[in-house]
């Protein structure tokens, strides 16, 4: 007898209850330092992760690579472990360490079963107070990344990005400065330990730590992280200016025989504290925020130019831009772009049908879930809420301001915020045809 369940396929399945998204700000406690410690509890695994966060970012170096370099080399090597001893130990409890940097901060997350905190954080303490910073691991460490760079460099995608921050914030300013072969062999160890003595300092940190936290691991990390690691009276270094203006609203570099363009199109923007943010990170998904947007249908399935194309938000501290980014068959180049202009145009001059909008609203709720989806998630969308000083609760308002906004409402802020002929455009490719976009 067959016992098998056939599924009736000419029916769609009943939709389920959607799930609210409830987003609590995290506990904080105050190690005797003064450095701040965010808590976001789960005591339902046997898990911790701990980030140890400074305003540190690459914006804020006085010399390319310097502010990488303090990231990547401060867990190779301390005062008392080699970086093969700090490797092994890592290793033999099964932890995680690994650093981090963008333009605004940079840090180090240890992820390790709670059990194996009490011996890891005496580990992690010594890396942050005592690297080394040796000069043969620093020679090490620009000598690959100038082999990075100079494989990196020939690929259309990479140079496209590198050219594009220069043209959004100006290639002498801290946001839109880029890295090129001129730029290696100019690193000393000065310059590294300038930088870790200046930033990775507890007056320049806060701490996010999320899963299990017991009290025992607390009182851990105020006798480590909060007695044994003490300030001093110097105050930490600042910027004033992050960009600066642009004159030319385009670029275009010619590779030969490239077989794609890649094309990056964009403009600033509006910040995440403004009124107006919910509506165009909406419309922004309808344009090209998903697989299934205006650009990906048009562009990729309609036309056949690419096999992927995306427009997003970029939120650092000082500056916003909104972008669309793809690699086209080169010989489309001028038609890709061309394409791109008409989809903008048409949001701004045809409303979105209900229909469609329910889709994004849909896909935006359920990406937003996600998100916040277990501790180490809701770590990660707090820390970049502190990095743009915004309220943890502010994801929740934004989600609930984008589920009622109406067709009307992204007709209104497409012509707001979406002209193409405010954007600047960046081609890295086949140049032939263009001249119609400058």
């Amino acid at each position: 007898m067959d016992s098998k369940i056939y599924p009736n396929r000419m029916n769609a399945p009943e939709l389920g209850k959607p799930l609210s998204l409830s987003i609590k700000a995290p506990e904080k406690v105050i190690l005797g330092n003064g450095v701040p410690v965010y808590l976001i509890r789960d005591e339902e695994q046997e898990v911790t992760r701990l980030d140890v966060v400074f305003n540190a970012g690459n914006a804020l170096q006085d010399l390319k690579l310097q502010a990488n370099a303090v990231n990547k080399l401060i867990s190779e090597g301390t005062q008392n472990h080699t970086a093969l001893e700090i490797a092994g130990i890592i290793d033999f409890y099964g932890a995680y360490l690994d650093p981090f940097i963008s333009k605004d901060k940079a840090g180090i997350t240890l992820i390790a079963l709670t059990k194996y905190y009490d011996k890891l954080l005496s580990l992690l303490a010594e890396i942050l107070t005592k690297a080394s910073f040796q000069e043969n691991e620093i020679t090490l460490y620009e000598e690959r990344k100038k082999q990075n760079f100079l494989v990196n460099v020939q690929k259309v995608s990479y140079r496209a990005s590198l050219e594009f921050n220069k043209l959004m914030f100006g290639e002498n300013s801290p946001y839109g400065q880029a890295l090129s072969e001129g730029d290696f062999g100019k690193l000393q160890q000065k310059h590294v330990l300038d930088f870790y003595e200046k930033y990775y300092r507890p007056q320049n940190a806060y701490l996010v730590m999320s899963g299990k936290i017991t009290k025992e691991l607390l009182e851990k990390l105020q006798v480590v992280l909060g007695d044994l690691w003490r300030k001093d009276d110097r105050t930490v270094a600042s910027k004033n200016n992050f960009t600066e203006p642009v004159s030319r609203n385009f670029n275009f570099l010619e590779k030969e025989n490239a077989l794609q363009s890649a094309l990056r199109i964009g403009t600033t923007t509006l910040n995440r504290h403004h009124p107006d943010y919910p509506k165009l990170s909406l419309l922004n998904t309808v344009f090209g925020g998903y697989f299934g947007s205006r650009l990906m249908s048009s562009l990729r399935e309609d036309k056949g130019y690419t096999y992927g194309v995306n427009s997003f938000i970029q939120n650092f501290r000082h500056a916003n831009y909104l972008a669309i980014a793809t690699e086209v068959n080169a010989d489309h180049t001028a038609s890709a772009i061309r394409e791109i202009k008409h989809q903008m145009e048409l949001l701004s001059q045809e409303p979105i049908s209900r229909e469609e909008l329910t889709v994004v609203k849909n896909y935006v709720y359920g990406s937003y879930l996600r998100y916040f989806d277990g501790p180490f998630s809701l770590a990660d969308r707090f820390m970049k809420s502190l990095e743009l000083d915004m309220e943890f609760s502010i994801y929740k308002k934004e989600l609930d301001e984008m589920m009622k906004i109406t067709p009307a409402e992204l007709l209104e802020t497409a012509r707001k915020y979406l002209n193409f002929d405010q954007m600047k455009i960046l081609v890295v490719g086949k140049t032939d045809g263009l001249g119609e976009f400058i």
